[in-house]
């Protein structure tokens, strides 16, 4: 049996103002104030469906390492989404929020109908008969609060790292499917009077457990009622700034098929895929590089870590090459074994390689990422690239959208590669996009979303956008 517990919201707290200006008085303890402490009880969770799936998205998302690492990448380390778990085996469907910050989990109150509703948008072209779900819902406020509107692109790939994870531990215990053609306003009109502010990013469906199957035991902390945010009043300005249709806008559902997320070619050597139950492994051993040590690499674990691009996951992706709408990959290194290496292993399609004098010059690195110093003596630097002209077309923002999946989607493999082969790797969040345009040989019609560095860890050092100020932008 696992235990839950379900907070009871406390009252308020009405002070006096104490012979102040009542607006000056009020407005200044509305801004401190804070939430009474709740009153708890604990109630018992039996279902073994919910369980299941709760544990998938600890494993997946929130698992930590050494030094608290937690299970996937954020630009900033702010995980800039929120979790829904939707199912469970009774007849009407349980809605759970697990806090992926705290260890809580909340069971939203939606009436039936609206649960039902919820329920019946997510069955919609699932792939999955009966099928437990986990929605991930985008909230941009957490990144654009500190990289300004560049951050609703860091969420869009932060989500795309968070669903990646969770596929592919989902497929590490049997079927399951990824969509991201999915009825968002429907959806939405569920979950916005309890988690405002959110894009629904993804669907992760889920074949539910059966009777017979093994669920580990967990406690879980269930509170009635989800948190209010403080910062509401500022969320909703920053919401404001996101064009309605990249929010809401979505394409007619297509069907699941099983495919890399970048087209490649047939592979010039054997190529090494990541297996279905190699996931939590190699979602726990990954970590961001903190700064690159000048030692050499040896040559063929950087291709090893990159030719992971391969693995094909079951999503409802269009089969488009990055010419038509997708996206394309390139692979800057300087002459020597690196790129040797790489000529031998990556496959063509849409990814190339670039070699170039001016990958093996720590200065030049530096420069075109806009000075982190801790990049400088990275061995390769992976750029994913858009065609924009292909792309930004006026009614298809789910163009937009699986684009960036995309490009997460092949970064999170390449961390997952780089741990299995110990190569060190970490996500580039600010760089000269004209200088590494002209240095990799990309044209002036592609647009960089997503820039991977790869070589030696040096073990020391500490990642210059965990800082309160952002200088991996020129602030």
């Amino acid at each position: 049996m696992v235990s839950i517990r379900e907070r009871v919201p406390g009252g308020t707290d009405p002070r006096p103002l104490g012979g102040l200006d009542d607006a000056f008085g009020a407005g200044w303890l509305r801004m401190i104030a804070l939430e009474p402490a709740p009153q708890e009880h604990m109630v018992p969770l039996r279902d073994a469906r919910l369980v299941r799936v709760l544990g998938l998205v600890e494993d997946a998302l929130r698992r930590t390492g050494d030094g608290s690492r937690r299970s996937v990448p954020s630009a900033g380390a702010l995980y800039p989404y929120d979790v829904v778990v939707v199912g469970g085996s009774g007849r009407r469907p349980q809605v759970l929020r697990p806090d992926l910050t705290r260890g809580i989990c909340a069971a939203l109150p939606l009436s039936g109908a609206a649960a039902a509703d919820l329920r019946a948008a997510l069955d919609e072209d699932g792939g999955i008969d009966g099928a437990d779900h986990v929605v991930l819902l985008a909230r941009p406020w957490l990144s654009m609060r500190k990289y300004g509107p560049r951050g609703h692109l860091y969420t869009q790939l932060d989500a795309g790292h968070a669903a990646t994870s969770l596929l592919g531990t989902a497929l590490g215990q049997g079927p399951a499917v990824l969509r991201l053609r999915v009825p968002r306003r429907r959806i939405s009109a569920c979950l916005d009077p309890f988690l405002p502010y959110r894009e629904v990013h993804s669907v992760v469906s889920v074949e539910a457990a059966r009777k017979d199957d093994q669920v580990r035991e967990t406690t879980v902390n269930l509170t009635s009622l989800p948190r209010r945010d403080v910062a509401e009043s500022m969320e909703r300005f920053c919401w404001s700034q996101i064009p309605e249709a990249l929010r809401d806008g979505g394409d007619r559902a297509l069907p699941v098929t099983s495919a890399p997320v970048v087209v490649v070619d047939d592979a010039p050597g054997g190529l090494r895929r990541i297996g279905r139950h190699e996931w939590r492994l190699l979602t726990r051993l990954r970590q961001s590089c903190k700064r690159f040590d000048q030692q050499e690499q040896p040559a063929d674990g950087v291709a090893a870590a990159l030719e992971v691009i391969t693995t094909a996951l079951p999503t409802d992706l269009p089969d488009v090459t990055g010419g038509d709408g997708g996206v394309r990959m390139s692979v800057l290194t300087g002459p020597g074994p690196i790129a040797d290496a790489c000529r031998r292993r990556l496959p063509g399609g849409d990814i190339r390689l670039a070699v170039s004098d001016a990958a093996n010059d720590p200065a030049v690195v530096t420069r075109l990422c806009l000075g982190q110093r801790h990049i400088g003596w990275a061995k390769a630097l992976v750029m994913f690239h858009l065609r924009t002209e292909r792309l930004l077309r006026a009614g298809r923002p789910q163009d937009v959208r699986d684009a960036l999946f995309r490009a997460s989607a092949a970064a999170h493999l390449i961390y997952l590669g780089a741990a299995r082969n110990g190569v060190a790797v970490t996500a580039v969040g600010g760089f000269d996009t004209r200088a590494l345009r002209s240095v990799a040989g990309i044209g002036d019609g592609e647009e960089v979303v997503y820039l991977m560095a790869l070589g030696v860890e040096a073990g020391t050092g500490g990642k210059l956008d965990r800082l309160a100020v952002a200088h991996a932008h020129g602030e």
